[in-house]
């Protein structure tokens, strides 16, 4: 009785029964059935694992290539917003040099227009007293012309010995001795 012990180690009391040959080929079929189910899940899962591998490589290509386009797109954004800025800058530099230049300019010609200004409004301001210091200057002219005229006829009526003793006379009493006859 000791072959009667079942696995779990107790004693069976009933007799082990051999399943007859129509079970034993439903079990066969059985499971012949469940391992075409598995081989087919398995090369359905191995389908889907190439599908999903092939996929993931893709998208990895994809992510990488957009990963180098990004790169590239940010050193041309940051290259040419450097380029731009410098332009720009060199740019700014120049007109405002240009500008500083104009605003000189406009400084020098403005006191220049000032001073210019200012020399026309004192001329204009002394042009009446000079106006009268001209007046006065012609008619002394025309009184000294008329008697240099005056002078030269005197002279021409005179003998020698009368210039002689005028200019004697002139010595004691005129400031300028009359020497020689001047012509007109």
């Amino acid at each position: 009785m000791a072959d009667d012990v079942a696995p779990n180690g107790s004693a069976n009391d009933a007799p082990l029964q051999l399943p007859n040959e129509h079970q034993l080929l439903a079990t066969i079929e059985q499971l012949q059935s469940k391992k075409l189910e598995a081989e087919n899940d398995c090369e359905l899962f191995r389908d889907l694992y190439g599908k999903a591998s092939a996929h993931a490589v893709e998208v990895t290509r994809e992510n990488n290539e957009l990963h180098e386009r990004i790169a590239l797109a940010e050193s041309q954004l940051r290259d040419g917003l450097a380029m731009l800025r410098g332009t720009y800058e060199q740019r700014v530099q120049k007109l405002q040099a240009e500008a500083d230049r104009w605003r000189v300019l406009c400084m020098v010609l403005m006191e220049k227009d000032r001073r210019t200004d200012e020399e026309v409004r004192r001329r204009a301001a002394l042009e009446p007293e000079l106006s009268e210091q001209n007046r006065v200057l012609r008619e002394e002219l025309e009184k000294l012309g008329r008697d240099y005229g005056d002078a030269q006829r005197l002279l021409g009526h005179l003998t020698e010995q009368d210039q002689k003793d005028l200019e004697m006379v002139g010595r004691e009493d005129l400031p300028v001795a009359v020497s020689t006859p001047i012509s007109a």
